[in-house]
């Protein structure tokens, strides 16, 4: 490139303007050809490694934004960063003979004064934004998810248990649930160890205005492979009453929650003595209840309030839902605390977060178990739907809106194993089963309420977490939940 430095006045500032642009062309510019190539290289170096293991390795590059220290690395990079690029713009600056870096006269010193905040917006308003996120981030996983847990013993529970042998069909052979005896075997709080699967209560609180307390009306359970990444989700109904309890527990004479299991969790915090072992009696009263429920053990939960769903799915733009058939509530509890007429007719809509909630959410003309498989669909578009591009143009929204609604026991340290898992998960395979009367229910209670079936759930909970998808779908006659959740036709409606 050849030199126009001593054509023009003002080089000086174009030369600067270049390089903070790009670090190197200013030294071109201005004439110093071997620095400018060099500074040049080492920039196009790091853009190309940068843009290398963003692309080539995303699930790497998605680990290190859930670990502290890997985060604060980059907050040190971006910076070491922007000192290059403006000691390169300085330098570039410097290159131009003396003479003619500045233009004379007031309006030469206006451009002046403007090109220099350009230079100033260029150099700072990329980096001020790269570190904005990179803090919002540290700062949600540091607020949101549990240190580690700590290295002291605690009293093993025992865990109820099923012996079936998945692969026969017809008559699955399930034994009596049995209970391994381990009450004088310490071992750490519990803590997913890696190597057996993971499972993990997702739960939706009705905390909200209005209400005291929380209810879980949403109970899903996922148990996910590691190895494989074949998942299985159980969805338990807020109505069931009599879950069983650990023994152990020796708080009731049936070892059972009487009431329905929706009431649990505000019960343990409600008593925390009652349940020891965890940092939040009621996530840990519900584990142990699902625990016992499904013969598997829950490592983690995570809670979701009402007005948290609903900002989380207006920061991704909202979602496209397939309404099967009219969902109508006339008194539908507004998550402000008032009440509101729903009419959703059949069809396929793009749902706001209030219309999605109250999708999911109403029970009135329908039933708890029809709510259940609403909560499925809406769970699953919103997985599916949440783009990368919508995650970041939203993203401290959306941040924002999962400080104030999640609450989780999922320890920090372990966040990166989780993030490994993702890639394996195939969300169009994931056996779904909603536990259902009469097929997973036994006896009613006095005041009505379904009662659960121990050994017909602990032997579908067997074969769904033991054989892959296919074969646990094909052997437990289910449509897979892609089936579940087809639209019914393309008229699109939106709505809030």
């Amino acid at each position: 490139m050849t030199s126009v430095a001593g054509n023009r006045t003002g080089a000086g500032v174009v030369a600067g303007l270049l390089s903070a642009l790009l670090p190197g062309l200013g030294q071109i510019y201005a004439g110093r050809r071997r620095r400018g190539w060099i500074l040049l290289a080492i920039t196009v170096a790091v853009i190309a490694g940068s843009l290398w293991v963003l692309l080539a390795d995303r699930m790497t590059t998605l680990s290190w934004t859930v670990r502290p220290s890997a985060l604060r690395w980059l907050l040190v990079a971006d910076g070491i960063f922007l000192l290059f690029r403006a000691a390169a713009a300085i330098d570039a600056f410097l290159c131009v003979p003396r003479p003619r870096r500045l233009p004379a006269g007031r309006r030469a010193g206006v451009a002046v004064s403007l090109l220099a905040g350009a230079i100033i917006g260029i150099l700072s308003v990329p980096h001020a934004v790269g570190a904005y996120y990179d803090l919002v981030q540290l700062d949600l996983i540091t607020t949101v998810f549990a240190a580690p847990p700590s290295t002291t013993t605690t009293t093993a529970p025992p865990v109820a248990t099923t012996t079936t042998n998945p692969s026969q069909t017809g008559d699955t052979g399930t034994t009596a649930p049995t209970t391994t005896s381990t009450t004088t075997t310490t071992r750490p709080p519990r803590f997913w160890d890696g190597t057996e699967r993971l499972n993990i209560l997702l739960l939706g609180g009705d905390a909200g205005v209005g209400r005291t307390g929380v209810r879980t009306d949403t109970i899903i359970a996922l148990s996910i492979d590691p190895a494989t990444g074949d998942t299985a989700m159980f969805s338990v109904p807020r109505n069931m009453a009599e879950v069983p309890l650990p023994d152990y527990l020796d708080i009731w004479s049936c070892d059972c929650f009487p009431p329905i299991i929706n009431e649990l969790w505000d019960y343990g915090t409600r008593h925390p003595d009652a349940f020891p072992g965890g940092n939040e009696p009621g996530a840990e009263a519900l584990k142990l209840g699902i625990s016992e429920l499904l013969g598997i053990e829950m490592h983690y939960y995570a809670l979701v309030n009402l007005d948290g769903f609903v900002a989380l799915v207006d920061a991704i733009g909202g979602i496209d839902i397939n309404v099967p058939e009219r969902v109508y509530d006339a008194a539908y509890p507004h998550e402000n605390g008032t009440t509101e007429v729903i009419d959703i007719a059949p069809g396929h809509y793009h749902m706001d977060g209030h219309l999605a909630l109250a999708y999911a959410r109403s029970r009135h003309a329908s039933s708890d178990y029809n709510r259940m498989g609403r909560q499925r669909c809406v769970i699953q578009a919103a997985v599916e739907q949440a783009t990368p591009a919508d995650i970041l143009r939203s993203f401290p929204t959306i941040a924002a809106a999962i400080k104030d609604s999640l609450t989780t026991d999922i320890p920090l340290d372990r966040l990166p194993d989780l993030v490994d898992l993702l890639p394996r998960i195939n969300a169009d395979e994931i056996v779904s089963i909603p536990l259902y009367p009469p097929e997973y229910t036994g006896p009613r209670t006095s005041d009505g309420y379904n009662t659960p079936d121990l050994d017909k759930i602990r032997e579908v909970v067997a074969v769904a977490t033991q054989l892959s998808p296919a074969e646990a779908i094909a052997q437990l006659g289910i449509e897979p939940i892609t089936d579940a959740c087809d639209s019914v036709d393309e008229t699109v409606f939106t709505g809030s």
